[in-house]
């Protein structure tokens, strides 16, 4: 099992893709002691856009092992479906509209990179907003800066999550194997 926090960050993908970001500083204490206390800090906006979310994933799952036409039916679905993701993803971006959010230059289901002008010190926690604008989603979590690179441009972080629902992981890590499916097709079609 991985005991650093390096191998922590290494234990999911990262994909390279920007996602927007709204990025809190906080102190230890202000850190919720355990996942009840999380998922009552969690905003109730970003608890119905995940479980909006996750009952689309189930709910059109069966229907694509029914055949020819319920195929077509769960594409159908799946279009209304994303419909409402589409207005549920602006409500969610308005919601923190009073935060500036800053771009996540990689994200996988450990945490994410960010790029800023001025550095985070090594161990600061955040409270953490991810909105994944492809998923119609958004993660509200907690993390720790374990790394910050600096370079010509500012410093590069990376952020460990360090508390996460475990829902909201796998949202990330889906979302991530999403990213790089489109970033493949992206890059198959430029070759022909």
């Amino acid at each position: 099992m991985a005991t650093s926090k390096d191998e922590l960050f290494a234990e999911f993908f990262q994909v390279q893709e920007s996602i927007d970001v709204v990025v809190e500083t906080i102190s230890s204490a202000q850190l919720p002691s355990d996942l009840e206390s999380l998922e009552r800090d969690i905003p109730p906006l970003f608890r119905l856009a995940n479980e909006a979310n996750t009952l689309e994933q189930s709910a059109l799952r069966p229907l694509r092992l029914l055949g020819e036409t319920a195929s077509e039916l769960a594409q159908y679905l799946s279009l209304q479906s994303r419909k409402i993701d589409l207005i549920l993803s602006h409500i969610l971006m308005q919601e923190n509209a009073d935060h500036p959010s800053e771009r996540a230059h990689s994200y996988g289901g450990s945490g994410f990179t960010l790029w800023r002008e001025s550095a985070f010190e090594y161990g600061q926690r955040l409270r953490c907003k991810l909105f994944l604008e492809h998923e119609a989603a958004a993660i509200y979590c907690y993390a720790e800066v374990i790394d910050a690179s600096a370079s010509d441009q500012g410093f590069m972080h990376q952020v460990l999550f360090t508390l996460i629902r475990e829902q909201d992981r796998e949202l990330l890590v889906r979302a991530s194997l999403h990213a790089q499916t489109r970033q493949l097709k992206k890059r198959h079609q430029q070759q022909h």
